[in-house]
């Protein structure tokens, strides 16, 4: 049950997350959230279960092509993963993007050129895969960017995953992981 409460929840933030999250770069250093005397304020440390996340494209392009990421997520950490998943900003130009590869238990979302998926909870040493298929207008030319990033979060003991309020004091965005992937679109 609690695995349903946490992606239930993580979908419900996925919007305003994802769009704050893919404005703003990630930092470095986690800042401490203030909160008021009669709340609790929890602050994100380093993931007791981090993902080590590699990322396969294609280099190389025809115009109105596809260009197909593939994603292999893996638990290095000594405990199962809270909430783990990815945010993708995709490339400038793309007619269409879809999932086309995934576990049945990973919950994805499209919008427009954003994507936003979690996985299943993941034991230490577990992995699971991703397929994403982005095809490209035929007027795209020059360098489809992409950016991807992979988060894992330790959800603390006492945080109900149900309440927006508490989600946001665990300053989620510092978690994404960004990596740029570019694609050449020739001719």
């Amino acid at each position: 049950m609690r695995r349903h409460l946490s992606a239930l929840a993580a979908l419900t933030l996925a919007g305003s997350l994802a769009g704050a999250s893919l404005a703003v770069p990630a930092t470095a250093d986690a800042t401490a959230a203030t909160a008021a005397p009669a709340s609790v304020t929890h602050v994100a440390a380093a993931p007791q279960s981090p993902l080590s996340t590699s990322i396969r494209w294609n280099r190389l392009v025809r115009r109105g092509g596809t260009i197909t990421y593939s994603l292999k997520s893996t638990n290095k950490g000594e405990f199962a993963t809270d909430l783990a998943g990815i945010f993708a900003r995709l490339p400038k130009g793309a007619s269409k993007i879809r999932v086309v590869g995934k576990a049945s238990s990973t919950l994805c979302e499209v919008s427009g050129r954003d994507l936003f998926c979690i996985f299943d909870t993941l034991n230490p040493g577990r992995s699971t895969t991703l397929k994403i298929r982005v095809w490209l207008k035929r007027s795209t030319h020059g360098t489809a960017s992409a950016r991807i990033g992979s988060y894992s979060i330790d959800v603390p003991p006492g945080v109900d995953i149900t309440n927006e309020d508490e989600l946001e004091r665990l300053d989620l965005q510092n978690e994404v992981l960004w990596k740029t992937f570019k694609t050449r679109i020739v001719r």
